[in-house]
């Protein structure tokens, strides 16, 4: 097992925002205070602890303690370190954040000797109180620090361009930086004089850079601008200009910066997208093993956060590969989730991040000026998504350096992608993730420059992989297949594949289950056919390999009861697995009124006034277009909101009215804020072969919302929600329906608010996994011919296996 370093106490760290630089604008900032963290240490402290994070990274700010030329005022250190003593959590000491006292420049070597007493002076202030070693980061990102200060206008005074160009990574601020590691050497000597025990943490970001797609002559300018992140640790190491005094000592411990916007095009400087998955990125355990082998330091994930709805996802992904990287070798000694208390911009003090563990309810209605200090009641809010997330990977990290599985694979082929929208695959595979590991096949990415999978890692004992093929093609297209597998074989093994059940959402995977030598186990059925667009050609090909996937697989799932009857008769084993809910997601008791999201609803439907009805789903053939345009004219003074991606031919352009609000995709963890806004809850789809055996997810979603419900009249709806769901045929009679549900919102039913409740305890998304994982382990008992002791199957052959009610009676 890779064991953390001695002077780091706990695996879980966070971090508070303590930056205390002149902005661009001269303005000066203290961080700490800003996001009112100064005013309630004790508070933010005791939150930390209950969320099991025994380590806490701290900033100083040479310039708010060095008041004047060689006068230091340590109070606010001295209270940060009794505060966390009273909630027994260590501190890691980050002595310069950015700023500087204003004789001091970083363009000057004075800065050198006057760094040295500051550092003396704190050490002697905080010698006394620490248990075990005190760790100190003398400089906090030498190289970012140096880049900043000589070639932006980041920090003042030191412009390095203008306002309003783009910040070129080509230079490296290589002066600036050998007079911040020259202070960094005179400050660990001073603070070694003054406590032999001290530990120091050197902290610098980790990133990637490439050259342009159309642009493969700059790669090796790319790699020399990739080569700056080492020249901090290069010249504190003595690996390069020995004779200012570098030794590897100084190397004590290593501490790496990683976040989304760390790997870019060098030239353009764009960025490589992470929620894209751009295929150029590399993953945060190779950056890892490349700093290991180039030092020999232990490590750890000194900063890494993301924002707003992408926070919980990125903390997945990043555990992940740490994980990796330990399963490697490499000592990763933990994670620091920084900050764990939103904060405010640097240069915008009205904009906030929302990237904290915690929000803060003030930053949601206004913005406050960062040398003010904060207004009153600047309460912290738990990120729900991102503090579960926490909670499943400190079950899971620390861990042996080579775990071995011991959960069986289940091995996913789904047509849709595993992204902020969540689908039926990502409910039911998130709960069978207790039992199981997954590995989840995306369809493939074509036309890409080379082969490869993407990894990533939306929660433990989840790993998707997404394809990426040359060529064009739609899906999982069967020309592509071999490759596919190729890549598949190569990244799971040949044993863990012979081993693994197979879990087809789409027939169209079935060519590629086939090129693995793989028997397809399950078909989860719940949709009659591809995902929009589809056209004739790719329809029949879907239908020909349905046929055959219903021949072969031992298991078919349907989502609904329309579906259990069309298929019913054409093979042995179906199991009624229903769309299901998460209630509590969407119960408005579960909303938090002054949370980012709600900020962010209130955002995406501002200045929208009058009657709201909305549609949450893919904005596909299945909605009913011309519908939604006779309704919008029908009533101008209604607002129909429309949430979710467009997947519709490029030919078919969505109405456009002014009453019509098409918002696009969201987050899932934003839909029950949306909801919560609406009045009237839609399903406008059209009435044909394309939704006749449709059971809508989101109907669930929005009864739990507490929401009306305006639906079509499809078999699925009359079936399974008699007398909770307003149904209509045609134009004229969904308006009518809008207009009832709208006149009975002040009526409170109690009868048809036992009806759904009594729903949505049947229907939930846990429950629907453990009828599945039941059938599974049958699956796996069958196949191994084990056998109960009276001779029969130890669990019901599947056909009987269905945890739902008959189809009509919800």
């Amino acid at each position: 097992m890779i064991g953390a370093p001695g002077p780091v106490r706990s695996f879980w760290m966070g971090g508070f925002e303590g930056a205390d630089h002149l902005d661009g604008q001269g303005r000066p900032l203290d961080m700490a205070a800003a996001h009112g963290h100064l005013q309630q240490l004790d508070e933010d402290y005791a939150l930390a602890a209950a969320m099991g994070i025994g380590t806490v990274r701290e900033s100083l700010g040479w310039r708010l303690c060095e008041t004047a030329p060689g006068v230091y005022d340590l109070e606010r250190a001295l209270r940060m370190a009794r505060s966390a003593r009273r909630q027994g959590l260590q501190i890691l000491w980050t002595l310069m954040h950015y700023g500087t006292p204003a004789d001091v420049s970083l363009m000057d070597d004075r800065l050198i000797e006057r760094f040295a007493a500051f550092a003396t002076a704190a050490a002697q202030a905080l010698a006394d109180e620490t248990d075990g070693p005190p760790v100190y980061t003398l400089v906090n990102e030498i190289n970012f620090l140096s880049w900043a200060a000589a070639h932006t206008d980041m920090v003042w005074p030191y412009r390095g361009q203008s306002a309003d160009a783009v910040p070129s990574s080509r230079h490296s601020g290589y002066e600036v930086k050998r007079r911040l590691v020259r202070a960094t050497l005179a400050a660990t000597e001073a603070v070694r004089r003054v406590d032999p025990r001290a530990r120091f943490l050197q902290a610098e970001p980790l990133v990637h850079v490439v050259p342009p797609a159309d642009r493969p002559d700059l790669a090796p300018l790319a790699a020399q601008v990739a080569d700056y992140q080492w020249q901090a640790w290069d010249l504190l190491a003595g690996q390069c200009e020995p004779e200012l005094g570098g030794s590897p000592a100084m190397l004590d411990l290593l501490g790496v910066n990683y976040y989304h916007n760390g790997q870019w095009e060098v030239e353009t400087e764009r960025r490589l997208a992470w929620h894209t998955r751009d295929p150029r990125r590399r993953g945060l355990d190779e950056l890892l093993q490349a700093a290991w082998r180039r030092y020999g330091s232990p490590l750890l994930v000194s900063e890494t956060s993301h924002v707003g709805a992408g926070r919980a996802l990125w903390l997945s992904d990043v555990a992940s590969q740490v994980e990796r990287a330990r399963a490697a070798g490499v000592p990763v000694a933990g994670i620091c989730l920084y900050p764990l208390v939103d904060r405010p911009d640097w240069g915008d003090p009205q904009r906030w991040h929302r990237s904290g563990l915690w929000d803060v309810a003030q930053a949601q209605n206004q913005g406050q000026g960062q040398d003010e200090g904060p207004g009153p009641g600047m309460a912290r809010l738990l990120q729900l998504p991102y503090a579960r997330m926490l909670a499943h990977w400190q079950r899971r990290l620390p861990v042996p350096a080579r775990p071995v599985w011991t959960k069986p694979l289940l091995l996913v082929f789904s047509p849709l992608r595993w992204d902020l929208v969540q689908h039926r695959p990502q409910h039911l595979m998130a709960e069978l993730a207790a039992d199981w590991r997954i590995v989840f096949v995306e369809e493939p990415v074509h036309g890409a420059a080379r082969a490869q999978l993407v990894r990533s890692c939306p929660m433990p004992d989840i790993e998707v992989l997404q394809p990426h093929t040359p060529g064009s093609g739609a899906g999982f297209e069967g020309g592509h297949m071999p490759l596919v597998a190729a890549l598949l074989q190569q990244a799971l093994g040949a044993e863990a594949l012979h081993s693994a059940l197979t879990w087809l959402a789409t027939p169209e995977a079935l060519p590629l289950v086939q090129s693995l030598q793989l028997r397809p186990t399950v078909y989860d059925c719940f949709r009659a056919g591809p995902g929009a667009p589809a056209g004739p050609h790719r329809l029949a090909l879907w239908k020909t390999r349905e046929l055959a996937l219903l021949r072969q697989a031992a298991l078919v799932l349907v989502a609904g009861p329309a579906l259990s009857r069309a298929l019913g008769g054409r093979h042995g084993h179906v199991a009624s697995v229903f769309n299901a809910v998460d209630a509590e997601h969407f119960s408005p008791r579960a909303l938090e009124p002054h949370g980012s999201e709600a900020h962010e609803a209130e955002r995406l439907l501002a200045g929208i006034d009058g009657p709201l009805l909305g549609y949450c789903g893919s904005i596909d053939e299945r909605l009913d277009l011309g519908l939604l345009a006779q309704l919008a004219d029908a009533r101008p003074h209604w607002h129909i909101v429309l949430v979710g991606p467009a997947q519709l031919p490029a030919d078919v352009p969505l109405p456009q009215r002014r009453n019509l609000h098409w918002l696009g995709a969201q987050p899932y963890s934003l839909l029950p804020y949306l909801l919560a806004r609406l009045h009237v809850a839609l399903l406008p789809y059209v009435q044909g072969p394309r939704t006749a055996l449709a059971n809508p997810p989101q109907l669930l979603e929005y009864l739990a919302a507490r929401k009306p419900v305006v639906s079509v009249a499809l078999p699925d709806v009359l079936d399974l929600y008699p007398h909770m769901v307003e149904t209509a045929a045609g134009a004229a009679g969904f308006l009518q329906a809008c207009e009832t549900a709208l006149r009975r919102l002040r009526v409170h039913d109690l009868h048809q608010r036992a009806r759904v409740d009594a729903v949505l305890a049947r229907r939930s998304w846990r429950s629907a996994a453990q009828a599945v994982h039941g059938l599974l382990r049958g699956l796996q008992q069958e196949a191994a011919h084990i056998l109960a002791p009276t001779g029969r199957p130890a669990v019901p052959p599947p056909a009987s296996a269905d945890h739902h009610t008959p189809a009509g009676h919800p």
